[in-house]
């Protein structure tokens, strides 16, 4: 998926559940106690606008994202409200790049016949949620979505440079965007990794979602990596202020931490063990079935234990128990 990954529930779907994140130190019972949209209500147009001034009323600034994600297994949209403040931490990112470069024309309406049948795949049940990833890249089971993903894997092949140039150098965002969807299609190598890593930072969102994206298939495919994936920039987009980082660089992280690495999983617990939680707290699992996966491991409880347990909501409290202390993680 390009840009339909980021695009607004439709109008008048039902709410499942409000969620937070970045909302350290805050009580969000309270919060969600007074909020004017809650679970069971209908989304409309000014839902989001509604859930601003209750943010602004009540804890006095501006929620830091809103993000309203189709759907749950029930056919309903979670929201989730980003709640950091200045003074909480943030993602370095990279400066706004300044070249005049643009993907063809052809490309471009490519995208938008691959988001119209992601939409109509998903207003019908057409099999979005299931994909292979075993060549490094994903290939929706739905065949309409299929068949568009390889002829977007042709054109990755044909023009590899000039794909990387505009995912790193390209003032127009959207370009950068379906750039970075591109480079996932294409020919695997280390050059491929680090564009991709590169643009995991960029400072357009929806850069950032498509190439996080793009890395977590081809960590979870199976494939002998040309270079390792660095871990430190999705450890750092863990305490993000937009959930797409969050969600994305935890589905990354989940795959990257399979084998144990202990590395990895130190890091995770002595600079991300905060918004790690709080996203495993999250109401739906589909959601919150990664972060808690990573705590598991942290907590060094058996694979097939977390497999089993992870999509309970008292699997938190159950590993938090058992996980040893950050400081102790040398």
């Amino acid at each position: 998926m390009a840009l339909a990954a980021l695009a607004p529930c439709a109008a008048q779907s039902t709410v499942g559940a409000v969620d937070f994140f970045a909302n350290h130190g805050v009580d969000i019972e309270a919060i969600r106690a007074q909020l004017s949209v809650r679970a069971g209500d209908t989304w409309t147009s000014e839902s989001r606008d509604r859930l601003a001034s209750d943010i602004q009323r009540l804890l006095g600034r501006t929620p830091s994202d809103i993000s309203s994600v189709c759907c749950d297994g029930g056919g309903k949209l979670v929201v989730y409200i980003g709640l950091a403040d200045s003074s909480g931490p943030r993602v370095r990112l990279h400066p706004q790049p300044g070249e005049f470069l643009e993907l063809p024309e052809s490309i471009l309406a490519l995208y938008r016949r691959l988001d119209a049948a992601w939409e109509r795949a998903a207003a019908t049940g057409g099999g979005t949620a299931r994909e292979g990833r075993k060549l490094g890249y994903a290939l929706s089971y739905n065949p309409g979505l299929r068949a568009i993903q390889l002829r977007v894997r042709r054109f990755a092949l044909e023009n590899q440079a000039a794909v990387f140039a505009v995912a790193r150098r390209s003032s127009n965002g959207r370009h950068r965007a379906i750039a970075a969807d591109v480079i996932g299609y294409g020919q695997h190598s280390a050059e491929q990794i680090g564009v991709l890593t590169h643009c995991a930072l960029d400072p357009d969102r929806a850069v950032r979602n498509n190439a996080i994206r793009a890395l977590a298939v081809l960590a979870s495919s199976g494939m002998a990596l040309e270079s390792p994936i660095p871990h430190d920039p999705f450890i750092a987009l863990l305490a993000s202020a937009d959930w797409s980082d969050r969600n994305k660089s935890l589905a990354l992280l989940a795959a990257l931490t399979e084998s144990r690495n202990g590395t990895i999983l130190r890091a995770i617990c002595r600079r991300a063990l905060q918004p790690l939680i709080e996203c495993a707290r999250w109401s739906w699992s589909g959601h919150a079935y990664w972060p808690r996966t990573i705590l598991g491991r942290i907590a060094g409880i058996d694979e097939e234990l977390i497999r089993a347990e992870a999509s309970e909501p008292s699997f938190v409290e159950v590993t938090l128990s058992r996980a040893p202390s950050c400081a102790d993680q040398r």
